[in-house]
């Protein structure tokens, strides 16, 4: 009865860990005096361990419509003389 009930939670937990999962996370200001833009970064994992994540940057809205949200690039730092 046991090693049955230790079966099914092995079981359990390896189809509990076999979902992949993806995390969007984003944060706006409370502040008043802000420009309205926002950053958000888009995340995907298994089991708790982060394969990839991608951050994104939306400027602020205009009159023409929503913002149009792209992928961040990193830019490396001038190398110091």
């Amino acid at each position: 009865m046991i090693k049955r009930a230790m079966l099914g939670l092995l079981a359990a937990g390896a189809l509990a860990g076999s979902v992949g999962c993806a995390a969007v996370t984003s944060t706006m200001p409370s502040a008043t005096n802000v420009t309205g833009e926002a950053w958000y970064i888009e995340g995907t994992g298994f089991m708790g361990f982060a394969f990839s994540s991608k951050v994104f940057y939306c400027p602020a809205p205009t009159a023409a419509g929503p913002a149009t949200c792209k992928e961040a690039k990193l830019v490396p730092l001038p190398e110091k003389k």
